[in-house]
């Protein structure tokens, strides 16, 4: 175990029941969000969410146990917040061949079944019903949403509720806005057109500090530094001197930290799109000097994100290398939450990348993880677990204006 676990390990375990109440009163001002998934990075010297998804795929890699963990969190969600609803509609992505995520969907839709609901799946961009085939050889039938006036079904489904599993990149759905009486969660206004990473950084900081300055905790090990940069034109290669100078000032402050700590890496930083998932828009780099010397190649790779939406905001975050493994390959932490509280750690892989890499891009796998469970609705994955927490509480937190205009 290293360092930085063994004393995060130690606080959770002597002060479990305070951290408890800290999360228990925070859920009282904001309930939390239905699910997210967090990607985490374990030096050794330091543990820190790198993304929080509010839309997570991968439901599929979960083990049966961990079914079982979600689907308990689903009803007590719905229970707290949604007592006598249970028919639930769930939006998928506009997926058609991709056979894993379907089998995403067609885990997420057994879960929340087996919380005693009733469930549909459906799509705003089909007029008739559609059959697609899963990972496991099943179909799937998803049914072409409606709306009449401020009700929203599917081939005559009227849900209570509705879950959607679409970050919607390219913009909020008219159809979907100001339904009367069927909650949906996560809003779509916290989709990918609006919500920005930058925002939830700034959040989790915030609220990183107040946890650590309450257990006595050094910020430095649970937070990655970061700067934006908008107004960017990858084609045009307008706005790029924003993002060198920002990368220089954000190795130059990492560099003091790595002496104050005495860290022998030389520090790097992730250039990230301000907004998107799927691993788009994102590079590694040890300078300014190599955003202003970028190629055609590489521009083209982050001029555009999901559904071919212009990237003109990038995060330029602290590049954390990763310590964990799987049979020599570099891997990361995934933590899948429901309610609020991890349901499942799973790994991401990359044979084609090093330690200090994107693992999220061509050539990753994911490993199917198991931990043993510690109490009903726990697992052990302590340290993990908790970073997760107060990444996703931080996602319940942000807050985005109520128009709906990009």
């Amino acid at each position: 175990m290293s360092l930085v676990k063994k004393i995060l390990a130690e606080k959770i375990s002597s002060r479990k029941d305070e951290i408890d109440g800290f999360f228990a009163e925070k859920y009282s001002v904001t309930k939390p969000l239905f699910y997210a998934s967090v990607d985490i990075r374990h030096s050794g010297y330091k543990i820190v969410p790198v993304d929080t998804n509010l839309f997570p795929a991968g439901f599929n890699l979960l083990t049966e146990r961990q079914k079982q963990l979600a689907t308990q969190q689903v009803k007590i969600y719905l229970e707290q917040n949604f007592s006598g609803k249970n028919k639930i509609l769930i939006i998928p992505e506009n997926h058609d061949r991709n056979k894993y995520y379907l089998q995403n969907v067609k885990t997420l839709k057994q879960i929340v079944e087996g919380a005693g609901t009733e469930v549909e799946l459906g799509r705003i961009d089909i007029q008739n019903e559609v059959e697609l085939e899963t990972a496991d050889g099943s179909f799937l039938k998803i049914q072409p949403i409606n709306r009449t006036e401020n009700k929203a079904s599917a081939s005559g489904f009227e849900p209570d509720l509705v879950i959607v599993n679409n970050d919607f990149s390219s913009g909020s759905p008219e159809i979907l806005r100001k339904l009367n009486n069927q909650p949906i969660f996560p809003p779509i206004g916290m989709g990918w057109y609006r919500r920005r990473k930058s925002s939830h950084f700034d959040t989790y900081e915030i609220l990183a500090r107040e946890f650590c300055r309450k257990f006595d905790i050094d910020i430095f090990q649970i937070s990655a530094q970061f700067r934006r940069c908008g107004k960017i034109n990858f084609k045009e290669k307008e706005g790029l001197d924003c993002v060198a100078e920002n990368v220089e000032e954000l190795l130059r402050r990492l560099r003091a930290k790595y002496r104050e700590y005495k860290i022998e890496n030389e520090p790097y930083a992730f250039v990230k799109a301000n907004s998107g998932t799927y691993g788009m828009g994102i590079m590694v780099v040890k300078s300014g000097a190599e955003i202003l010397e970028i190629n055609k190649k590489e521009r083209h790779s982050m001029n555009s994100i999901k559904e071919g939406v212009e990237n003109t905001e990038v995060v330029i975050q602290e590049g954390v290398p990763t310590i964990d493994s799987y049979e020599d390959k570099p891997a990361e932490p995934m933590i899948y939450l429901v309610n609020g509280n991890p349901i499942s750690c799973n790994y991401r892989i990359n044979s084609n990348q090093d330690a200090f890499g994107n693992l999220n891009s061509k050539g990753m796998e994911f490993i199917q993880f198991d931990c043993e469970e510690k109490s009903a609705g726990e697992l052990n994955c302590p340290v993990q677990g908790l970073i997760a927490k107060l990444a996703s509480l931080a996602a319940s937190q942000e807050c985005y204006e109520i128009n709906w205009v990009i």
